[in-house]
């Protein structure tokens, strides 16, 4: 059985072996022992020395390729320990609703697509937020039927728990009011709006292609360079692991990735013996995936208490109680780490009861196992992760999104529940192991960074050093790979991201900065300053 990913042995080298030197820069390792350095020196795609710009350079043999960083604050390569990437790549080649103020004019859009859609393909429009329009409500089957009546059409919540449909979309995924998350309305009439299981329909019946989800991963690949991350911690569907590997195959595997698999592998992976930490340094078999609840926007969570814009409802749990302690124990026993979505506090309360009940099981040392979101846990929820040593993987982008006064989490919720939901700073004091991703809503290191420190609650506030910690060094932790990367460090492999300003000194640039240069394995993979020259 597995309890580390593989450790890496270090032949003791220095400068005098780079055939790559970064110099002139503010390096932040967080790594123990040296806070800060002005150059690190590369060689086969792991960093060697690190130190002064003098001793580095003058160390450095004639042939190392000099890189001057300008001064600029660098950071080791941001770690998005939740995402859907290779969805994220695939949702760019539809109709993006993200930045949408209003329903008339995602409508528009999905309408003007239509039009250049063949007959009887599929439209698809992604992260639709009711929330930010003016007219916030979801979109129902006679808005997407003026779209067209002769494409099925669907519209996918930002959040993925909860989706809308037309008239003909719903005939060609076979959805009727029978079908479990489809919703009715009074008279029983299909209101187009469907939620988890029912999601997962649609996904099925219009499924891209293979070559689809190849250009996904290229386009997500770019987009993730361009902010500065160089990892991922991915949960997609089976077929992506193929993509992913594919890519690896051909040498165009140009992030690193965690993969971790859906629920429904979990008999294929024990049956193989297949254990976490498996793979390469490009590529890694992660934990099983199970949802324990849905979402808050689609009122899919399971919450004690009803939501506040809605007292009939609290939510629902995707598994039974003892589905989930099955699938834990098999899990845990084989060596697996177990990554539970998990967002109301009754959805929290059964992921961590199961993971309790898989650990008095069998006692693993080192499991690592995790609760993902984690948004809404009790004091007491957060003393007994503290116990069992679960990890906090945790969005702070969700508060920059939906936090504040006047927010969908106090829609929700209402005030009192609002003001203590995604608690970073309470996870932190407990120390805990806290993981920080995006779950691609939206998908930006700098800004769930910012929203972190900026959050408009005491038990949310991080520092800067905390929150990038956790979407660094504290990320890497999370799929057993610290000594691989996560920090600066002899050793680890050479991905970092140079920053335009410097938040460690000046917090207020938070707002202003952005990745100027990406480095992965050692190579540049993005530079902000040639872009420019290209475009």
């Amino acid at each position: 059985m597995l309890e580390h990913s593989s450790q890496v042995t270090v032949m003791k080298m220095d400068a005098r072996c780079a055939d790559a030197v970064y110099y002139n820069g503010r390096f932040m390792t967080f790594a123990p022992g040296r806070k800060t350095a002005h150059a690190v020196a590369v060689a086969d795609g792991r960093i060697i020395a690190l130190g002064s710009d003098a001793e580095i350079r003058r160390s450095a043999p004639r042939g190392a390729e000099k890189v001057d960083l300008g001064g600029k604050t660098v950071v080791p390569g941001f770690i998005d320990s939740h995402t859907h990437f290779i969805q994220m790549g695939i949702d760019a080649q539809n109709v993006d609703l993200f930045g949408t103020k209003s329903l008339d004019e995602a409508l528009t859009l999905l309408k003007a697509h239509a039009g250049r859609t063949a007959e009887g393909r599929w439209v698809i429009g992604a992260n639709y937020r009711e929330s930010n329009w003016v007219d916030g409500r979801f979109i129902t089957r006679s808005d997407l039927d003026e779209c067209s009546s002769q494409h099925p059409v669907v519209a996918h919540r930002i959040c993925g728990h909860l989706s809308s449909v037309n008239t003909r979309g719903m005939e060609v995924a076979s959805i009727t009011s029978d079908t479990p998350g489809a919703e009715t309305d009074s008279s029983g009439e299909l209101t187009g709006i469907v939620t988890e299981a029912a999601v997962g329909l649609l996904r099925a019946a219009a499924a891209p292609t293979e070559r689809d989800r190849s250009k996904g991963l290229r386009l997500a690949t770019k987009k993730a360079h361009s902010l500065g991350v160089t990892s991922i911690q991915d949960n997609g569907e089976p077929r992506d692991f193929f993509i992913y590997r594919e890519a690896e195959r051909k040498g165009r595997l140009k992030i690193r990735v965690w993969f971790n698999t859906p629920s429904s592998g979990l008999d294929s992976l024990t049956s193989l013996g297949l254990t976490s930490g498996l793979g390469s340094e490009r590529l890694r078999l992660g934990g099983v995936k199970i949802f324990c609840d849905g979402a808050l926007g689609a009122r899919t969570a399971a919450l004690t208490e009803p939501y506040a814009d809605d007292a009939r409802c609290r939510g629902m749990l995707i598994h039974s109680r003892e589905e989930m302690k099955d699938m834990a124990v098999m899990a845990n026993d084989a060596g697996i780490q177990l990554v539970i979505h998990a967002i109301g506090d009754d959805g929290i309360e059964v992921a961590l009861a199961s993971i309790e009940h898989a650990l008095r099981q069998y006692r693993r040392r080192d499991h690592r196992h995790r609760i993902e979101h984690l948004e809404l846990p009790t004091r007491g929820h957060i003393g007994r992760i503290r116990k069992h040593k679960v990890i906090a993987s945790m969005q702070p982008n969700f508060v920059g999104e939906w936090s504040g006064i006047d927010g969908l989490y106090v829609e929700r919720l209402g005030r009192e529940r609002a003001g203590r939901n995604n608690p970073f700073r309470e996870v932190l004091d407990a120390k805990i192991k806290l993981a920080f991703g995006s779950d691609c809503m939206p998908f930006s290191p700098i800004y769930g960074i910012r929203s972190a420190v900026n959050a408009p609650y005491e038990p949310q506030r991080l520092t800067v050093q905390e929150a990038f910690a956790s979407y660094t060094r504290d990320a890497a932790f999370a799929s057993f790979e610290e000594e691989v990367k996560g920090t600066i460090a002899v050793g680890r492999v050479a991905d970092f991201a140079v920053l335009s300003g410097d938040p460690f000194k000046d917090q207020g640039v938070l707002d202003s900065i952005f990745v100027a240069k990406t480095v992965l394995g050692g190579e540049v993979v993005f530079d902000r300053s040639i872009r420019r020259k290209q475009e």
